[in-house]
């Protein structure tokens, strides 16, 4: 069982990194410091395709991830880790439907509008009217986001993964520097499109924990 969380786990963090090329494919080339938000949209109907169907296969992967997260909380917390887990993967259903309506669809919509030859300002009224409905989503997708991670913070401090104390922040220490990393090159390139993928690599801490456990485990037992 072991062996196979640990791949499980593997699993998920190959998501994220999926994921993240998924959203290069949306976001390189567009103008991320424009606040008018149709300087996003404009993207190759090829390019949607792919980030579509890359993001599809990043999906599975990270379910395999979530379901080891998962058995990680039901392991570490028996009484409370099937609530614990509910968070996580309503976070997990709602970045699939950010990517898919916002990041796949919503752009779609655009090119197509334009191309019927609807006027800008009437697309752009359209556009910020869903955001409005789409906020309170967001903001609770954000809260749910960051109790997982209170829960994978609480899990590692308290010994209940079996880790040190410490690689929290080996985690957490190496996710900063990889955001500093992509922000440098993208100050340095011009290219700002390299951060829409930021958020996509940072949920690697979601699985990287478990990963660490299971393996763990593996070497202590392994025969089972």
């Amino acid at each position: 069982m072991h062996v196979s969380n640990r791949k499980l786990a593997l699993a998920g963090i190959a998501g994220t990194v999926t994921y993240a090329i998924a959203d290069l494919f949306l976001y390189i080339g567009a103008d991320m410091l424009n606040e008018d938000r149709t300087k996003l949209l404009s993207i190759p109907e090829w390019r949607l395709m792919a980030s579509m169907w890359i993001a599809a296969l990043g999906s599975l992967l990270m379910l395999m991830g979530y379901i080891s997260l998962a058995r990680l909380f039901a392991k570490a917390f028996p009484k409370t880790g099937k609530y614990l887990i509910l968070p996580a993967l309503i976070c997990y259903g709602g970045i699939m439907y950010m990517h898919f309506t916002l990041g796949v669809y919503e752009p779609l919509t655009y090119v197509s509008a334009m191309k019927a030859g609807i006027p800008n300002k009437q697309i752009q009224e359209l556009l910020t009217n869903s955001m409005n409905y789409l906020n309170p989503l967001t903001m609770t997708l954000v809260v749910l986001g960051y109790s997982t991670q209170i829960v994978l913070i609480t899990g590692i401090l308290t010994g209940r993964f079996n880790l040190r104390k410490r690689t929290a922040a080996y985690i957490y220490g190496g996710a900063a520097a990889v955001i500093l990393a992509v922000i440098l090159i993208s100050k340095l390139t011009g290219e700002w499109g390299f951060t829409g993928s930021l958020e996509s690599l940072f949920e690697m801490t979601f699985f990287l924990p478990g990963y660490l456990h299971f393996t763990k485990l593996e070497k202590e037992n392994p025969t089972q």
